[in-house]
């Protein structure tokens, strides 16, 4: 069914009142209703507009798409909000959302033909990036993508609501916040990502986030607007079928998100009782390093690292048989104790660290000040004694058989030496030849 929007090109040319409601009492109600419906109209045509294929469009699509991707691959939150800002896909969500609510199917198609175009474009977008980048970790920021709830689906339904009031109240702040609260590009990127790596998990967890923002946002679009009189009117048949079809979709939608959701509450569940109970079982300047707790099927998995005092051999069983009787699930245990200094020990160990550096320090200083003595070779090596321990240097000298020339060169590089060594004792020593040994 189709209707006559004024100012809405190409929606349809059957007479049509976007408000649906033409009988009048009088002319002053008359007045008010053609007013409401000129309102409507115009509504709608800003969001036919919205929902056009067009290059704007297309050129936000990939330039949101390639900032979420940098931004989901060094898990910068910033870089990820600035992408869902610059998001394109709200527009032909809400064109889907107020097509139904009119049943206007040119909308309708033109909403869906634009919502699937942004999505290969802003995935194949990803896809080429992610494949270019050296970097293919997965990021806080990328997993946070893969396993949507209930949550986010009550968040897609209440932005969807914002959104709507939004448009018919013309404000453009409110768009921003219901843009930032339902993130639309940044799971097409982690379909990608999932895509390009392998994680096909990864895949089908983002690819269901983004299909549960999209169906609540529109069909919460569409709820609104029939309530505000878009569309034509349906007999309470036509309404109860229209709302009961929402409600089955979402429904169906909700059984997944509703198993993740479950699964999530149990890992909280199960590391919160695993983290109480090790707590107790450490003695009382024990403490936790790192605790990973998940599930595995039916399992309860853990593994950590704890710094001791003394080691307790039953740590692991103990844990595993407090995880079982509480959770009613088996549990394999696996924490590493590692044995913490003492004051003792630290102590003990700077001095050490500082003994080394002292030694270290001293060698190095003792081969600084023979280069400097030898530097020209006027003095050979063999005449530099040079006692680390007492840091002090003997320059053994024959001045006679040096010159006055040499002699005064030999006393600048000396002097220059010990300037730049004053903790160190630079001494001249006389060169002389050990007497023969008489013989009886």
């Amino acid at each position: 069914m189709a209707g006559d929007h004024p100012g809405v090109p190409g929606l349809g040319d059957a007479p049509f009142n976007a408000g649906g409601r033409r009988a009048a009492r009088n002319q002053n109600d008359g007045a008010v209703e053609g007013d409401d419906a000129l309102d409507r109209s115009l509504i709608l045509a800003s969001v036919a507009r919205d929902a056009r294929l067009d290059r704007k469009f297309l050129l936000l699509i990939i330039l949101a798409a390639m900032i979420a991707t940098l931004g989901l691959l060094q898990s910068s939150t910033a870089v990820v909000i600035g992408a869902m800002l610059v998001s394109p896909l709200m527009g032909p969500i809400m064109g889907l959302g107020f097509g139904l609510a009119t049943i206007e199917s040119n909308l309708i198609k033109r909403s869906l033909v634009t919502l699937a175009a942004g999505m290969a474009v802003a995935i194949l977008v990803a896809m080429l990036i992610i494949w270019l980048s050296p970097i293919k970790d997965v990021t806080p920021e990328l997993r946070a993508r893969t396993q949507p709830t209930l949550l986010d689906l009550g968040v897609a339904v209440v932005g969807g609501i914002a959104g709507v009031y939004a448009i018919m109240r013309k404000l453009s702040g409110v768009m921003v916040g219901v843009a930032i609260a339902t993130a639309l590009v940044p799971p097409l990127s982690t379909v990608a990502f999932g895509l390009v790596t392998g994680r096909m998990d990864f895949a089908l967890g983002a690819a269901l986030l983004f299909l549960t923002n999209t169906l609540a946002i529109a069909f919460a679009a569409t709820i609104v607007a029939r309530l505000n009189h878009f569309g034509p009117s349906l007999t309470r048949q036509h309404t109860a079928m229209q709302v009961a079809g929402i409600v089955v979709v979402l429904g169906i939608l909700s059984i997944p998100l509703a198993l993740s959701l479950n699964g999530i509450a149990r890992e909280v569940r199960a590391r919160s009782i695993v983290q109480s109970e090790l707590n107790r079982l450490l003695g009382e300047g024990d403490r936790v390093d790192s605790l990973n707790v998940r599930s595995e099927n039916d399992e309860v998995a853990v593994d950590g690292v704890v710094l001791v005092d003394q080691y307790a051999a039953r740590l692991n069983d103990e844990l595993a048989a407090k995880v079982r009787s509480e959770l009613d699930r088996p549990g394999r245990v696996n924490i590493v104790q590692l044995r913490q200094q003492t004051n003792a020990a630290v102590q003990f160990e700077e001095r050490l660290n500082q003994r080394i550096a002292t030694l270290e320090q001293r060698d190095d200083d003792s081969r600084a000040i023979l280069a400097g003595l030898t530097v020209g070779e006027l003095l050979p090596r063999a005449r530099v004694l040079i006692d680390g321990q007492a840091r002090r240097v003997i320059v053994q000298r024959d001045r006679e058989a040096e010159g006055e020339q040499v002699a005064a060169a030999i006393d600048r590089i000396i002097g220059s030496v010990q300037a730049g060594h004053p903790q160190w004792l630079i001494q001249n020593g006389s060169l002389t030849v050990a007497a023969p040994a008489q013989t009886e």
